[in-house]
């Protein structure tokens, strides 16, 4: 992708967060809202892993709340899958932490949507401090993987059908 064509991306996600942000404005459209802001989004993780592509992506660390993040992303998310409950603790997080939030956002949104995806009923959205660090966490009350899969975890197939 070149420099005219990530400016025309950057420019479509600006128009896509201004159209949500116009919608927002009507009470009949939150789920459209939801609709454009995930779409905003994911061209925002599409130039995110096309910097990397192109080893110009820049880690931009600043303060971040991890409470105030992981509210912000269980409401999206809660708007998409509004069949879930989504709960996000941080009793045991720091109020301010210090990360590259569209980094973490992207990590994060992959592994919530696959867990909306497989979840019953419920997920747990947390973060904590163990010893230094700050970790993110992700559970829902899914069947998880088989033990099938988790036992080939790592391996590759020899062979395969179909």
């Amino acid at each position: 992708m070149n420099d005219l064509y990530t400016a025309v991306v950057h420019d479509v996600k600006n128009q896509l967060a201004e159209l949500a942000l116009r919608l927002g404005k009507r009470m009949d459209a939150q789920h459209e809202v939801a609709m454009v802001m995930g779409a905003a989004r994911r061209l925002s993780e599409m130039l995110l892993v096309y910097q990397d592509a192109e080893n110009v992506l820049q880690v931009n660390t600043d303060s971040v709340s991890p409470e105030d993040f992981l509210a912000i992303l269980a409401a999206e998310y809660r708007e998409m899958f509004p069949v879930l409950t989504i709960t996000v603790v941080t009793d045991r997080a720091p109020a301010c932490a210090f990360f590259d939030d569209a980094l973490v956002r992207l990590a994060l949104s992959n592994a919530l949507h696959n867990a909306c995806r497989h979840a019953h009923t419920a997920i747990c959205v947390s973060a904590y401090q163990q010893e230094d660090r700050l970790v993110f966490e992700i559970v829902d009350d899914g069947a998880g993987f088989s033990e099938e899969a988790l036992a080939a975890q790592g391996r590759v197939p020899t062979a395969s059908r179909g």
